[in-house]
């Protein structure tokens, strides 16, 4: 007569099977040195798009081309679209002004 296995038994031998099967076929088939360059290269693009959102809000604050208003509207826009938006400075926005009202008086 077999043992009876409780549940939580048969889970674990389970699991280390599955576990053992999932190391093998990656050991097996070599796709872990292409994630890993996937990895590397969508870190390279997400540093990148950081770099460019960051360089972008600095440039919008220490610009003197618009006031306050202005510059608010481009951080806005950044944080919007956190890759269009600093393209869009850098082409766009960087040299044109927001002219404000002639005051009357």
């Amino acid at each position: 007569m077999l043992a009876e296995e409780t549940p939580g038994c048969a889970y674990c031998r389970d699991m280390t099977t599955l576990t053992l099967a999932s190391g093998s076929t990656l050991a097996d088939t070599g796709d872990t040195t292409g994630s890993v360059v996937v990895v590397v290269i969508a870190l390279a693009f997400a540093l990148a798009g950081a770099v460019l959102f960051l360089a972008g809000v600095v440039s919008v604050l220490r610009s003197g081309n618009y006031a306050s208003g202005g510059k608010a509207v481009w951080v806005l826009a950044m944080l919007a679209f956190p890759l269009v938006g600093p393209l869009a400075w850098f082409v766009w926005g960087r040299k044109s002004t927001m002219s404000n009202p002639p005051s009357a008086g």
